[in-house]
């Protein structure tokens, strides 16, 4: 993986790594937030299709977070070392 980096101009620093984790695992929500709104389509029942899109909004929830946190992290509020 670090040579994979590497051939990206030169190795990526402390803080882009922090910024491209919390972009990355964004894309992993969003994913994950589309998958259960297809599953709450075809649901078995009105309960087990509410639980679904319960569990989507507190991901996306989640996922608004982390975009904040991504949104510091390029301005520079949020520094790793």
């Amino acid at each position: 993986m670090a040579s994979l980096i590497e051939r990206l101009d030169g190795p990526r620093t402390a803080q882009q790594e922090l910024f491209y984790d919390l972009e990355d695992a964004m894309a992993v929500i969003a994913w994950s937030v589309n998958e259960l709104a297809t599953i709450a389509g075809v649901a078995n029942s009105p309960d087990e299709a509410i639980a679904l899109m319960k569990m989507g909004a507190l991901l996306a929830a989640q996922q608004k977070k982390l975009s904040g946190y991504a949104d510091e992290v390029k301005a520079g509020k949020i520094v790793r070392a």
